[in-house]
């Protein structure tokens, strides 16, 4: 699979489990039939009304809000803070009850799903206020875009918006990433194996200034 942008309209539309609202899938492993059968999912989603999220058993989850107004998580009824663009991608299990209470209008958030005992996943949140040249690890899949940028990899040159996502083909790779607007973040999605059935893995998420 080579490098490649995928724009926020050419991800795939499903219906959400509990039939409550539409998921944009990004890409997932192996490829979606619409099942839920995944190995690891990376996706985005717009949530208008407040409601539970769907079980997702053997799931390991992180969340990031892109766009909106957020939201308040209750997870296995612990009330957590709330859950904003200001905020640090929020981890959790797929197997908890989760309610999800609209803090106002829609949001639009970011899911990495992985099956746990078989991979572990990692978010980071990187905020790019100047330009940055980055180095990916032989890990990264997917890098979304939350502000307008500029791309540059090697001769590929493009424009990115919100929910634009970098597909991550050949690695390790460098990228240089010119913000066009004082809002510009970008999130780094690595997935990788475990290693065997006795480790012990947890789906990371952190933030980078």
């Amino acid at each position: 699979m080579s490098i490649r942008i995928q724009r926020f309209d050419e991800h795939l539309k499903m219906p959400w489990k509990n039939g409550l609202g539409i998921t944009r899938e990004v890409i997932s492993r192996p490829a979606s039939d619409g099942s839920g059968g995944f190995d690891w999912r990376i996706s985005l989603a717009t949530v208008g009304t407040s409601g539970p999220f769907s079980v997702f058993a053997g799931i390991d989850r992180t969340i990031a809000v892109l766009q909106g107004d957020g939201m308040q998580l209750t997870v296995d009824g612990r009330r957590e803070p709330p859950l904003l663009v200001a905020s640090p991608p929020f981890a959790f299990s797929g197997d908890a009850e989760v309610q999800a209470d609209c803090l106002g209008g829609e949001t639009l958030d970011l899911n990495v799903m992985s099956r746990r005992g078989i991979f572990v996943h990692h978010m980071t949140k990187i905020a790019v206020s100047a330009v940055q040249t980055l180095s990916m690890s032989d890990d990264t899949l997917a890098i979304v875009f939350r502000g307008d940028a500029v791309v540059k990899i090697d001769s590929l040159r493009s424009d990115v918006r919100l929910g634009d996502v970098l597909i991550c083909g050949q690695m390790p790779l460098e990228l240089a990433v010119e913000p066009l607007g004082a809002d510009c973040c970008l999130y780094v999605i690595e997935v990788s194996a475990v290693a065997d059935e006795g480790s012990s893995c947890e789906p990371v998420a952190s933030t980078r200034p």
